[in-house]
């Protein structure tokens, strides 16, 4: 007990920590600033896709040569959490949204290192074909532009807003922000 009461002590305010809040203690976002917060506006990126060619996110925003209506990344490691995950969004909430405009769906491979590596893992996973678009984060650059992790799912407007930048849990908050973001 003293053993734990001193590195409480030693940690500075990590008594935070101890009493967990459901309410967001991110700090405030200034409106129109770049960054990755949701409310911030989601800084530009390009990204070799698994099939060798480029996506750039700013193709896909208002004025865009392929605007959409939402742009949705999902950052993952391939692992079966990760998967879980996919499966869901690709069989639960993707449904859900089929002809309601258009969003682009992403999977950000994180940890293949390679457009080869990530290609594999995207066929080997059963991705291939689907309306995943694979994008091949090498240098983690877009993860780290995004503070995102293994599971993280990102939401991006038109507008280039980031409407949700999180965990994807059980697929809720992705379901809440494309319902009201679509037509």
């Amino acid at each position: 007990m003293l053993a734990a009461g001193l590195l409480l002590v030693g940690c500075g305010d990590l008594t935070d920590d101890l009493n967990p809040s459901d309410k967001d203690q991110r700090p405030a976002v200034t409106a129109g600033s770049s960054g990755y917060m949701p409310g911030q506006l989601a800084p530009d990126f390009a990204l070799q896709t698994s099939v060798a060619g480029e996506f750039q996110l700013s193709d896909y925003l208002s004025g865009g040569s392929q605007a959409s209506d939402a742009v949705v990344l999902y950052f993952t490691m391939w692992c079966p959490i990760c998967l879980a995950h996919s499966d869901h969004m690709y069989n639960e909430v993707i449904p859900q949204f089929r002809g309601r405009g258009s969003v682009v769906y992403a999977l950000v491979d994180y940890v293949s290192g390679s457009v080869a590596v990530a290609r594999a893992a995207e066929t080997a996973n059963g991705y291939a074909g689907s309306e995943f678009v694979t994008l091949v984060d090498a240098g983690q650059a877009v993860m780290d532009q995004f503070n995102a992790a293994m599971g993280t799912v990102v939401v991006i407007a038109p507008d280039a807003t980031i409407v949700i930048n999180e965990d994807y849990r059980n697929g809720e908050a992705l379901t809440e922000s494309l319902d009201g973001l679509l037509p």
